[in-house]
């Protein structure tokens, strides 16, 4: 473990970092501030603003009668976007966190900044660390773009993840390293894209990479000492329960079950709650015959000791990548405490947190032809096999190795994804933006890369291991892919409000001036009515935006903040050719009410 500190500065810039660092001197994060988060309605002091993951702000000076002034306050750029490897540029999916009039963002290639945004002008950069990522390596071994989603705060410090496996301690008033230390395994394709998630004094995460056959794991780092305290992986080995649920021997160890976006946490129970990715390979099934537990899942962990408590496994033997990472709301209702997930595969489920019991499920994308619905008790899709190893669901939504394709919905991308959901506690409801339409692929097998000391080839296993291949030309789809936004109930499963968009956005944001915020990748920041949906603001920055929206205030004034960081969909260029010649840039957008 290196103790280095790793600015990166001219000599003058460096200077001035430290001179604006010596008046920007902040309280500590404690246990017991994060505990209370929700009651420093200007601070957004973790990544969902609360444990509950409710991304709720209870500010309230901008709302439905002036937000139609809502205008551009300031942009903070941070870095030309550069290019690494086959990646054109960095995304940035991730929250800026705020504490009193002081921003921390991590940027594009895993670079961290200290932001002063109490001017409300402009945002001065206080430091700037960058670890110096492998951007070749990142290229080569992680799926689906060199994103980022988060950043944490704990005492006086920093916690930050690194896209090439490092976790670093960074004093939050200098800029210094304290620590670092590499906790994924490069050799074997694991790579960090979540936002830890701190509890008392360690903080949790794991690494994204189940398209390459990694074995999933959440890992506990003591912030004291940087050395894990626990570690309890999502694919159980032989003798572990759930291992019998991999019926091809040596499966499990190439299983996948990533985690790749931050859970939520219950402090009265002591337990915290993370979705699973798919199983690898994503597609080709038959290579892994079995429900594949705990891939695709809910797991609720003791915090103490990581020991998984409860889980819910939503498409046994997932044959469409359904993964089930992203975040569970944790919602109050009287004496049943609920976890509500809107699931990748196109329904919403309410659990009771304590034991996992099914509420109730209920389908909120328009297509959805996979199963036939969901069995009210078990929370098993009707249209599970028990007694089969290898699941077909409904005919001719699982492809073959024969080059028939799977033709399935929701899409492949799922209805909701990592893009983070919100839930008001105003209005009770929750708000999620999805994809609608469907998908086809052809399965094809999926070699398991040739493991010698643990490591296999990245580069081959990047190439090989996804297990798919798309459908052939001319393959009709019941339906074409778009998005939209959705307003549901979480105890009852009522849908209150839903809206078409034409590609699915990048998260929400719920405030008690009664209004839902949302962007997307075409550059559009909206404000939507939180009983209706209506759209009453939009605002296009001329380049693609990342993340979900936040809020915070100083001085008793509120701001709206998002990240750009992206490239335009497909979709969205199809529909206006002019979004290809977007600049990607990695930059903070601020608006406020003037």
């Amino acid at each position: 473990m290196r103790k280095m500190a790793r600015l990166r500065f001219g000599a003058g810039l460096l200077a001035l970092a430290v001179t604006m660092a010596s008046s920007a001197w902040s309280d500590e994060v404690t246990n017991d501030r994060l505990l209370a988060a929700d009651k420093e309605s200007g601070n957004w002091l973790m990544v969902h603003r609360t444990y509950d993951a409710h991304r709720y702000s209870p500010l309230d000076s901008i709302n439905k009668d002036n937000v139609d002034k809502l205008s551009l306050a300031f942009v903070t750029q941070f870095d030309q976007a550069s290019a690494g490897g086959r990646y054109a540029s960095a995304r940035n999916e991730g929250t800026p966190l705020v504490e009193d009039g002081f921003m921390y963002v991590q940027a594009g290639w895993s670079r961290v900044y200290k932001v002063d945004v109490r001017d409300g002008r402009f945002g001065k950069i206080v430091w700037k660390v960058d670890p110096e990522v492998d951007k070749q390596w990142i290229s080569d071994a992680t799926c689906c773009g060199a994103e980022n989603r988060g950043i944490a705060l704990w005492k006086n410090d920093v916690i930050a993840l690194t896209l090439d496996g490092r976790v670093m301690s960074i004093n939050k008033d200098t800029g210094e390293l304290n620590w670092e230390t590499q906790q994924a395994d490069k050799a074997r394709a694991e790579s960090f894209t979540v936002a830890p998630l701190v509890i008392g004094d360690v903080a949790l995460y794991g690494p994204a990479g189940g398209e390459y056959g990694i074995r999933g794991w959440i890992e506990a780092i003591d912030l004291n000492t940087g050395k894990p305290k626990w570690r309890t992986y999502t694919i159980p080995a032989p003798g572990e329960p759930g291992n019998e649920t991999w019926k091809r021997e040596g499966t499990w160890e190439t299983g996948g079950g990533s985690i790749w976006a931050t859970g939520s946490y219950d402090p009265e129970l002591g337990l915290t709650y993370w979705g699973t990715g798919n199983p690898a390979p994503q597609i080709d099934a038959e290579y892994r015959p079995g429900d594949n537990l705990y891939a695709s899942s809910l797991v609720a962990l003791d915090t103490e000791t990581g020991a998984i408590k409860w889980h819910f496994q939503f498409t046994p033997n997932d044959p469409y990548d359904y993964d089930e990472i992203g975040e569970t709301q944790l919602i109050d209702n009287g004496d049943r405490n609920l976890a509500f997930r809107a699931a990748r595969n196109g329904f919403g489920y309410s659990f009771d947190r304590s034991n996992g019991e099914l509420q109730h499920a209920t389908q909120y994308v328009d297509d959805l032809n996979w199963t036939t619905g969901i069995d009210q008790k078990t929370g098993l899709p009707l249209s599970y096999d028990p007694k089969a190893d290898l699941q077909k669901y409904v005919a001719g939504t699982v492809g073959s190795r024969d080059d028939l394709p799977g033709i399935y919905c929701p899409t492949l991308g799922g209805g909701k994804n990592w893009q983070p959901a919100s839930y008001s506690a105003k209005t009770k409801l929750v708000y999620l933006t999805s994809n609608e339409g469907c998908s086809a692929y052809v399965p094809t097998e999926a070699p398991n890369p040739t493991i010698t000391g643990g490591e296999y080839d990245v580069v081959a296993a990047q190439k090989e291991w996804n297990g798919r291949l798309p459908a052939p030309e001319g393959t009709e789809l019941p339906a074409e892919q778009s998005g939209s936004v959705v307003a549901i109930d979480p105890v009852t499963g009522k849908i209150a409000a839903k809206i078409p968009l034409l590609a699915r956005g990048n998260g929400m944001l719920a405030t008690a001036g009664g209004l839902v915020f949302g962007s997307d990748r075409a550059g559009w920041i909206y404000a939507y009515d939180d009983e209706t949906l209506k759209e009453l603001w939009k605002f296009n920055v001329g380049t693609s935006l990342g993340s979900p929206p936040m809020a915070y205030a100083v001085d008793g004034k509120e701001y709206i903040a998002v990240l750009a960081g992206a490239a335009p969909s497909t979709a969205q260029i199809n529909a206006d050719p002019s979004l290809k010649y977007f600049v990607p840039t990695d930059a903070m957008y601020v608006f406020a009410v003037n």
